[in-house]
């Protein structure tokens, strides 16, 4: 297979689907408005797997292409015809968009939806010659690695290849930690250092060498959304808690950022800290996930003490 470095996106995106096409023997292809339906229903077919897009699609508003040169696009594999339902007319009858067989989000990062390793095979030939640089690929672990491998793209900082995708759906039987509150806007300057503390120590570099207006609007938007949860030092006001709601829809809520400083390790504050997250979460909706790496074992001790438990496993590629 032809090995590339991950290259920049095309200015046309008609010449874009073009190559697509070409690239997939007509097999994939960008989504337009008129999918939205097919892709939500996709999306609900698995939930806890697809809350990342499913919270990607609601911000959007739709599944049309994005605009200009670094618009952002949702790209489809469409059912066969012997796949629908019977009972329902005929997409080209009815004069709607067709099923979804599969879809994958292409943004700066890369999310894989409904994908067998065949499917996933096809979205990452169409990669390959969108000429687009991400920051990840990420999700369902067999559709991840055989999507980065048929992208042909190399060199990737890392491949975190086995992930325990993990959730619960009812309260800890530990006792949460009291003073886990939710952030308000004027926790900004003492959260963001921890933010990025936590970014840097997981993924290796400085979240502000990628563009820092763009990482503390992240910050400021979950604060802002209620999806920010500290517990902070009574004497300094610094945080030593942390984690964050990093995807949320009616029916899932995934917790990213799981944090504790450094100094604060070992004195017992992550299981009940989690526990008090967890219960928060669970007033936004009835299903808590996370996934962790494998190789993070005391994180995964913790998680379980909490309650939740293994239903998946995700990989990521990061570049």
């Amino acid at each position: 297979m032809l090995r590339q470095r991950v290259p920049l996106w095309s200015p046309s995106a008609n010449t874009l689907a073009a190559r697509i096409d070409h690239a997939t023997g007509g097999a994939v292809r960008v989504l337009m408005p008129g999918d939205t339906p097919a892709l939500r229903r996709l999306l609900d077919a698995d939930p806890v797997v697809n809350v990342s897009v499913a919270t990607t699609l609601a911000s959007r508003g739709g599944a049309g292409p994005g605009k200009g040169r670094n618009g952002a696009v949702f790209l489809g594999i469409d059912a066969e015809a012997e796949e629908a339902d019977p009972a329902d007319a005929s997409a080209e009858d009815s004069g709607r968009a067709p099923e979804l067989a599969a879809a994958c989000w292409v943004g700066s990062n890369i999310n894989p939806v409904g994908a067998d390793a065949a499917q996933a095979e096809l979205f990452g030939l169409a990669l390959g010659v969108m000429r687009r640089r991400v920051s990840s690929i990420y999700g369902p672990a067999e559709a991840v690695l055989e999507l980065h491998e048929a992208s042909g793209w190399h060199s990737p900082r890392d491949v975190r290849a086995d992930q325990p995708l993990l959730t619960m759906t009812g309260p800890s039987s530990e006792v949460p930690l009291p003073g886990v509150r939710q952030s308000q806007s004027e926790d900004f300057a003492r959260v963001e250092p921890a933010c990025a503390a936590m970014f840097t120590e997981e993924l290796g570099f400085s979240p502000y060498a990628q563009g820092s207006a763009q990482y503390r609007e992240r910050i400021r938007s979950l604060i802002a959304a209620g999806h920010s949860q500290v517990l902070t030092d009574p004497v300094t006001g610094e945080v030593i808690f942390k984690a964050e709601y990093g995807a949320v829809t009616d029916d899932v809520v995934q917790i990213q950022g799981v944090w504790v400083r450094p100094d604060h390790r070992g004195q017992g504050l992550a299981v009940p800290g989690m526990a008090a997250v967890v219960d928060h979460a669970l007033t936004l909706a009835p299903t808590v996930s996370l996934y962790v790496n494998s190789y993070n074992a005391p994180a995964i001790r913790a998680y379980r003490r909490v309650g939740f438990e293994q239903v998946g496993t995700f990989a990521t590629v990061l570049f």
